[in-house]
């Protein structure tokens, strides 16, 4: 059963309190993708505060100003409202402009409503341009087709462009606050709850621990009617015009096709077209390239690999996507112990990725007295490191490596880390290196004592991950 949980989300809502404070007049533009939080976000936020959070439908255009009047007079207790709402945008925002109390209104799914009436966003910039701007109004424009908040909205040839007082874009939740979702499950069951489902709090609540991680998978992905079933087809068919193309851009990366070359092949497309819609995929945060971490100039790198950037849906693609015919047939038994057989392989790679971001997010600044920065990962032709990040403009250096393995990490997995360290070449010599291990099934006593005698060892097990108050032989929740 699904709770209503609000976790985290502390910047967001401190960007909105800062806007709220700010008593000139304010447009703001709040979007990111299906089930990310931003509707949990705004009704937060309008708890202690006069406000009204309309949620667009594609209802006909005059019945949806009717009822956001409506839901602004019982907001106000203005009875004229109640009554007859709005009849026109015009109406709505003069209402706006001369009211002497302070509103927050908070449209949420606004490409709804241009669906309806396309000028929306010209008659929008008339009315800031006339009235708004120079009034007390709070107005938020909230959406989950990021393609076209961007374009209608954010672009620079759209009508409001230059008129927004702030625009944040609300991703996916970090691990490190999504295992608050996944709390009752084991560390290892939480890394690999993470590999199916990223950081989407919507789909985070979708899985129970009072069953088995295969009942979840189950119920979450496979059963008929299961609510992720065909979730990313939704998502890609919101956000793309030609999904059938990128459908096979992301089938080709997630069977292991990452470089340029190989997708074209895969594929069969032009190598412009593809280009295309790869840069498309990567605005969308579903794609990233990676380079490795020493290149001094990422963007003209000819070493870069591309790879799913979301976890859910790097994990459809893999499994899902290519499992349809045994869930059209019924056979879900045989999908689940195929995606069972594969999840420990499928979650180690989640796993270095948590771990790096954890290191971007600060879990090492103060150990190390030094901000990493350029977080990634490295590989040559032979050796490949699961960290690496710079700080201090390149003079010190972190490397680091994270071991998914039921067997707690020896010495000879420091050995092969302190070896690659002394591979990596740098555009400067770091003047500092720090060794950073991080272990699902902890440490040898061997390596716990190398560790106590070294300031450029450190090491993580489990939770530590989350919670680094605690030493590197914490026990894994």
């Amino acid at each position: 059963m699904i709770e209503n949980r609000f976790i985290d989300r502390r910047a967001e809502l401190e960007f909105l309190e800062r806007r709220w404070a700010d008593p000139a007049a304010q447009l703001v533009v709040l979007y990111g993708r299906r089930r990310v939080g931003k509707t949990a976000l705004l009704t937060r936020f309008g708890q202690d505060r006069p406000s009204v959070h309309y949620l667009a439908t594609r209802l006909p255009e005059t019945q949806q100003l009717r009822e956001l009047g409506r839901e602004l007079g019982a907001a106000v207790n203005e009875p004229l409202l109640l009554s007859d709402g709005f009849t026109s945008w015009d109406q709505l925002f003069a209402w706006m402009a001369a009211t002497g109390e302070r509103t927050a209104v908070m449209i949420d799914e606004f490409p709804y409503l241009v669906e309806a009436n396309p000028a929306l966003p010209s008659l929008l910039q008339r009315a800031w341009d006339r009235q708004l701007s120079t009034s007390s109004s709070y107005l938020v424009l909230c959406g989950s087709s990021v393609a076209m908040m961007e374009r209608e909205v954010l672009a620079e040839r759209a009508p409001l462009y230059g008129r927004r007082t702030g625009q944040l874009r609300v991703r996916p939740l970090s691990f490190g606050h999504a295992v608050e979702f996944l709390e009752g499950f084991t560390f290892a069951d939480q890394v690999r709850a993470w590999s199916m489902l990223g950081g989407v709090p919507y789909y985070l609540l979708l899985f129970d621990s009072s069953r088995s991680l295969e009942a979840n998978l189950r119920a979450t992905f496979l059963d008929l009617g299961a609510p992720l079933r065909d979730e990313v087809e939704f998502l890609l068919r919101q956000e793309l015009r030609e999904p059938r193309v990128y459908f096979g851009i992301l089938t080709a990366i997630a069977a292991g096709k990452r470089k340029l070359s190989e997708i074209l092949n895969a594929t069969g497309l032009p190598a412009p077209t593809v280009s295309k819609y790869l840069a498309v995929l990567q605005g969308l945060d579903l794609v990233v390239r990676e380079v490795p971490a020493t290149e001094p100039r990422p963007e003209k790198s000819k070493k870069g690999l591309y790879a799913i950037a979301d976890p859910f849906v790097r994990f459809w693609f893999r499994h899902i996507m290519p499992g349809r015919a045994l869930l059209e047939t019924g056979r879900t038994d045989q999908l689940a112990a195929t995606i069972l057989a594969d999840l420990d392989r499928f979650a180690s790679s989640a796993y270095e990725e948590i771990c790096r971001d954890e290191v971007r997010h600060g879990l090492l600044d103060q150990r190390c007295q030094v901000a990493w920065e350029r977080v990634g990962r490295w590989w040559d032709a032979q050796n490949e490191l699961d960290i690496l990040a710079f700080g201090d403009v390149g003079q010190a250096a972190l490397l680091g490596e994270a071991k998914w393995s039921h067997r707690p990490v020896g010495l000879n997995i420091l050995a092969d880390l302190e070896a690659k360290a002394a591979r990596v070449v740098t555009e400067t010599e770091p003047t500092a290196r720090h060794l950073a291990l991080f272990s699902r099934s902890g440490f040898t006593a061997a390596v716990l004592r190398e560790a106590a005698k070294r300031a450029d060892l450190h090491l993580f097990h489990g939770l530590d991950l989350v919670d680094p108050s605690t030493d590197g032989h914490a026990g894994a929740r």
